[in-house]
C-alpha cells in the first residue's frame, strides 16, 4: 500500500512539472521547440524512413504559400513532416501551446 501511495505522489509531481512547462511554453514556437527537444534529443529524423539529417523548409520571401513552421523534408525518402507526425498530436487541431495536452 505504501508503494501505491508513493507512485501516486510521483504522478502528481510529474503533472505539476508538465503544468509548469505548459505555462513556460505558452507560445506555439517555444512549445514546438520543447517537443522537438524531447522527441529528438540528438536531432531530427524522418518518422517515415528513420533517416537522419533532414533539412528544415523555410519560406522564400517571394512565396505566395509559405511553408508551415517546423516543417522538415527528408533527404532520403523526400517526404515532408513535422515533430507531431507519429504522435498523439498528429492530425490534432489543438495548438501545442494550448496547455490542454497534460499527460494525466
Amino acid at each position: 500500500m505504501c508503494h501505491i501511495y508513493h507512485m501516486k505522489e510521483n504522478e502528481e509531481k510529474d503533472e505539476l512539472n508538465l503544468m509548469t512547462l505548459a505555462q513556460q511554453y505558452s507560445d506555439d514556437d517555444k512549445a514546438r521547440e520543447l517537443l522537438e527537444s524531447l522527441l529528438w534529443p540528438h536531432g531530427a529524423y524522418c518518422p517515415h524512413c528513420k533517416a537522419d539529417m533532414p533539412y528544415k523548409l523555410t519560406p522564400k520571401a517571394s512565396s505566395k504559400r509559405p511553408a508551415r513552421k517546423g516543417l522538415y523534408k527528408c533527404r532520403t525518402c523526400r517526404k515532408q513532416f513535422t515533430v507531431t507526425v507519429g504522435t498523439i498530436f498528429e492530425d490534432s487541431h489543438i495548438p501545442l501551446a494550448n496547455g490542454s495536452w497534460r499527460f494525466s
